[in-house]
């Protein structure tokens, strides 16, 4: 498996997870890796991920399948993530149940203080089995799907049907838009008081992430992009969507919230930033985010305090 540079990945991409599709080919191969003392489960309740907690952060639980079927019985449903450093891992739906082996938690609320790794793990189980919740039944019949290849795959049980569905993830465009030396920040609604970000979108059917890009601007804005370039992408796991970073220059300075989807919208400079970060009137998006990283690779082109250091200095809670 070739492996990407970890600076050009974002939080809940991994550089280290071969997730072996060639394993999924029978139920015989995955009944011996199930049973393998190589394997480890992660358990997944709702929307919550089973962790340990740590003095550093937490860790993802992965259970031996001894320690899974004591405390959440016999293994019945499950989907093959794959594997990394010569273990095989498995995710599976659970009812919640307390155990000393960790304890359920929001993986939004928790990502930022895991590690890279373990939040790439958990991102992919929480993504994956929440697919596998809504296509219970077929899409084109009603009839009841049935789990093939590892869990990647539904297969529709009608006799006249047998349609096949495939995971999905909802491609969307998020782009940092500079203008001179001030950047694009918008403001919706039921975000935290003060909190500002880039502007944001899902990718239509029959349009390009570039196409994306100059439709939401202006959607939202008014403001005209004149060239935009690629600058990396995020899965995003609440519920499945690819976030597909740009950055790009606006052609013109003058803001008409044209969907209303935003509540406010404005230009800022990076003085204007530091100001409002150290007085409290300006809030950044969790540095978990794609949005939070395009920010800083902007802000981090002039020389000075870098912006994570900053926003650290007076949010500590990010």
């Amino acid at each position: 498996m070739n492996h990407l540079q970890l600076s050009s990945l974002n939080l809940f991409s991994s550089q280290t997870t071969d997730r072996a599709p060639e394993q999924r080919s029978t139920e015989t191969t995955l009944a011996c890796l199930i049973n393998s003392e190589s394997s480890r489960f992660l358990p997944v309740s709702g929307t919550n991920v089973f962790v340990r907690r740590e003095a550093s952060g937490y860790r993802a639980a992965l259970l031996s399948l001894i320690e899974f079927e004591k405390t959440f019985g016999v293994l019945v449903d499950y989907v093959y993530l794959g594997r990394e450093f010569d273990q095989h891992y498995f995710a599976t739906i659970v009812e919640e149940n307390s155990s000393n082996h960790g304890e359920f938690v929001d993986l939004r609320s928790c990502a930022a203080l895991l590690d890279e790794r373990h939040a790439a793990l958990l991102s992919y189980a929480r993504a994956i089995l929440n697919w596998r919740k809504t296509q219970s039944f077929c899409g084109s019949c009603g009839a009841r799907t049935v789990a093939r290849s590892g869990g990647h795959m539904l297969q529709c049980t009608a006799p006249q049907c047998t349609r096949e569905h495939y995971p999905r993830t909802d491609p969307a465009i998020i782009v940092l838009v500079e203008h001179g030396d001030e950047a694009l920040f918008g403001r919706k609604s039921e975000w935290p008081e003060k909190r500002y970000s880039t502007i944001a979108g899902f990718v239509e059917p029959g349009e390009s992430a570039e196409q994306a890009v100059i439709r939401e601007v202006a959607e939202e804005t008014g403001i005209q992009v004149e060239s935009a370039s690629y600058h990396s992408s995020q899965p995003w796991p609440f519920p499945g969507t690819l976030m597909l970073g740009y950055h790009a220059q606006a052609a013109s300075r003058s803001i008409s919230l044209n969907d209303k989807e935003l509540e406010d919208a404005c230009w800022l400079s990076r003085k204007q930033i530091s100001e409002g970060l150290a007085t409290g009137r300006f809030q950044l998006p969790t540095d978990i985010s794609i949005s939070f990283r395009l920010i800083e690779d902007w802000y981090n082109k002039k020389d000075g305090e870098s912006l994570r250091t900053l926003r650290n200095r007076y949010h500590k809670d990010g």
